[in-house]
C-alpha cells in the first residue's frame, strides 16, 4: 500500500513538476504574517526610479518574521536550512518595503559535482568545508522580482558585508562536533536551483553554473514522512539512534532506506527526475588552494553591496523599467 502511494505521487510530481512542488511550498512554507503585511509592497506604491537600498543582518525576533513572511512567496519547498545559520534581508529603504532576503546555511557534507570541481580529498573537505555556506533560498519578493531583483538579491549574497557578518560571527568560536577553531573566513558560496538551470544567474560571471545534482530526493515523500517514521519506530529502526545534532542532514534518507529495505520497496522512488542546478561562488584569488588547506592566505576579489547595487542598477534596472507597468520611467 504505501508503495502504491509513493508511486502514485511520484506519476504526478513526474507530469506536474512545478505544480507539485508549489503544492508542498503551500504545506511547509511559512504563512505569511498579516502583522508585517506594511513591510511588503503593492506595485502601484512603488516608484522603482527611487528605490535604495539596504542590508540587514536578521538578528532579532521582528526580523525573522519579516523574513519568515518573505518565505511565503516562494513557490518551492524552502528547508530552513541546517546547522551554522545566517539570514538577510535586502531592504527598498527608500518605500521601507523588503526588496528580496537570502539565508546561508552549512553546506551538504558529501557532493560530487562540487567535491569533484574543488579536487579535495575526504580530509580537506573536512577541515575546510568549514569556510563554505550554501544559500538555501535566495530571491526578490514581489513586485520587485519584476525587475530582475533576484539578480541583485544573488550578487548580495557574496559581498564583503556578508563576509564581515560571517567573521564576526564565527571568529574565536569552536565547532560543536569536533571541538576545533578554524580560521572564520568565507571563502567560497554555493546554491541549488531547484528545476536545473535558472535564469536568476545568466549574466551574473560571479557565478558559475557547475552541472546538476543526481534528482534524489525525499520531498515528494511530505506527506508519508510521518508514517513511514512510525513504521521506523515499531521496527525498532536503528537510523532513528541517529538523529542528534551532527549526525548531518541525510538522517531521513537513512530511516528511509531503512524502511524501504524492510519493506521491499525500491530506493527508485527517491529519483524524482528533477535535477537541481548547481552553482559555486568563489570569494577569493585563492579559494581553491584554501580550500585544499594548501595555504591561509586569501585576497578576496568580491564587492561590497553598494558597488554590487551599482552595477545592478546600470545593467539590470534599466531594462526592468521598460517591464514595469509596461513602460519605461
Amino acid at each position: 500500500m504505501l508503495a502504491e502511494e509513493i508511486e502514485k505521487l511520484l506519476k504526478f510530481l513526474r507530469e506536474n513538476p512545478r505544480e507539485y512542488m508549489k503544492k508542498i511550498a503551500k504545506e511547509k512554507n511559512p504563512p505569511f504574517n498579516p502583522k508585517y503585511e506594511k513591510y511588503f509592497a503593492k506595485k502601484e506604491e512603488i516608484d522603482p526610479t527611487k528605490i535604495e537600498f539596504e542590508l540587514e543582518t536578521v538578528s532579532d525576533k521582528v526580523s525573522s518574521e519579516i523574513f519568515r513572511s518573505g518565505l511565503s512567496f516562494w513557490s518551492v519547498p524552502i528547508s530552513s536550512g541546517y546547522g551554522r545559520r545566517m539570514r538577510f534581508i535586502v531592504w527598498d529603504k527608500t518605500h521601507g518595503k523588503v526588496f528580496g532576503i537570502f539565508g546561508l546555511c552549512d553546506p551538504l557534507i558529501g557532493l560530487k559535482v562540487r567535491d569533484d570541481y574543488i579536487g579535495w580529498s575526504k580530509k580537506q573537505r573536512e577541515e575546510r568545508l568549514y569556510n563554505m555556506m550554501s544559500a538555501y533560498v535566495l530571491g526578490a519578493v514581489p513586485p520587485y522580482n519584476e525587475l530582475f531583483g533576484a539578480k541583485l538579491v544573488a550578487l548580495a549574497v557574496g559581498c564583503k558585508e556578508v563576509c564581515q557578518a560571517f567573521e564576526e560571527k564565527y571568529k574565536g568560536k569552536k565547532t560543536i562536533i569536533r571541538g576545533r577553531t578554524p580560521l572564520a573566513k568565507l571563502v567560497a558560496v554555493d546554491t541549488m536551483a531547484f528545476f536545473g538551470k535558472s535564469l536568476i544567474y545568466e549574466g551574473l560571471p560571479e557565478w558559475q553554473f557547475l552541472g546538476y545534482t543526481k534528482g534524489l530526493t525525499h520531498i515528494h515523500l511530505n506527506g508519508l514522512w510521518e508514517r513511514c517514521l512510525e513504521l521506523a519506530k515499531e521496527m525498532n529502526a536503528r537510523s532513528l539512534e541517529r538523529n542528534k545534532f551532527g549526525h548531518g542532514p541525510n538522517w531521513k534518507f537513512r530511516v528511509l532506506n531503512e524502511v524501504f529495505s524492510r519493506l521491499g520497496i525500491s530506493e527508485e522512488y527517491y529519483d524524482t527526475g528533477i535535477k537541481k542546478g548547481y552553482y559555486f561562488r568563489p570569494l577569493t584569488l585563492e579559494w581553491r588552494e584554501f580550500l585544499k588547506g594548501e595555504t591561509d592566505q586569501l585576497t578576496y576579489v568580491n564587492k561590497s553591496f553598494e558597488e554590487y547595487v551599482e552595477f545592478w542598477k546600470n545593467k539590470y534596472l534599466r531594462r526592468g523599467l521598460k517591464k514595469w507597468n509596461g513602460k519605461a520611467f
